[in-house]
This record gives structure tokens, C-alpha cells and sequence, in this order.
């Protein structure tokens, strides 16, 4: 005589299914927050790097010298015009971000007028965000060409 199968899952195989589904949740967690890190840590790149490119443009605009300033360990940097220092603009890095190191003598970029050429050729600021991860921005030649790339 034969019995019909009994019918639905048993809880051996519920608890298998999720075990399997805890497995693949706990590694997308762990990839999802590595990409939320390298994210952040690009955005602050490109922020500093368009910063850069912005103020260099507007040195050859207006015929005035800019000037861009960080010190290591800060997340925060100013621009504006150097003639000025009293009305640079404060702006901040994405948080969790800061400044690792910054090129000698005190983090001080200025693009001179009417080339927007910049007094300090070959500088890099390196990045810091969350996870440890790191982006330098090379600012290359005297001609101002801003850069960015892992270290």
C-alpha cells in the first residue's frame, strides 16, 4: 500500500533555506558597505579636484590670482581670491572624509593670473575616507592639470 507524500516543507529544510538566505544577506551587507565607502571617498576626490579646476578657470577669467587652503587632518578647505584672504569660503569634505596629507608649506594651492598657471608645480593631496581608503588629487605641471587616482 502506498502512502501519499506528505505535503509542505519540513523544518529541516525551512532552516536550510534560511541559513543560505542569512549567508547571502551577511555578503551583500559587507559589499553594500564597501560601496557606500568607495563612493564617499570618490565624491570627496571629485569635489576637491572640481574645487581645483573651478578656481583655476577663474583666475584666467578674471585676470586675478586663487587660491585654494587645507592643512592635514582637516575636512574642511577654503577658496577665493588670494588679493582677499579675509572672504575665502569655507566649504567641507563629505563626512567621514579628511585631508591625509597636503603638499608642503601648509596645504596652499594659488593658480596665478592671466594663465591660471599655479605657483606650485607637482602637489598632491591625499585623501582619507571611511574604511581607510584613499584618493590622492595631483595637481601636475605648472599648468594646473588636476588629477585623480588611487595612491
Amino acid at each position: 500500500m502506498n502512502r501519499p507524500l506528505p505535503k509542505g516543507i519540513s523544518l529541516l529544510e525551512l532552516l536550510t533555506v534560511l541559513a543560505v538566505l542569512g549567508i547571502l544577506l551577511g555578503v551583500g551587507f559587507v559589499s553594500l558597505r564597501s560601496y557606500q565607502e568607495s563612493l564617499i571617498i570618490r565624491e570627496a576626490a571629485t569635489q576637491v579636484a572640481t574645487e581645483l579646476l573651478n578656481i583655476r578657470q577663474q583666475a584666467r577669467r578674471q585676470s586675478l590670482d586663487f587660491s585654494f587652503q587645507t592643512s592635514a587632518g582637516s575636512n574642511t578647505y577654503r577658496v577665493g581670491r588670494t588679493s582677499d584672504l579675509a572672504s575665502l569660503a569655507d566649504k567641507s569634505l563629505p563626512r567621514g572624509v579628511v585631508f591625509q596629507s597636503v603638499p608642503a608649506g601648509g596645504g596652499s594651492i594659488t593658480f596665478l593670473a592671466p594663465y591660471g598657471i599655479v605657483n606650485a608645480a607637482n602637489r598632491t593631496f591625499a585623501l582619507q575616507g571611511p574604511g581607510g581608503r584613499v584618493l590622492n588629487v595631483h595637481i601636475v605641471g605648472s599648468t594646473g592639470k588636476v588629477v585623480v587616482r588611487a595612491p
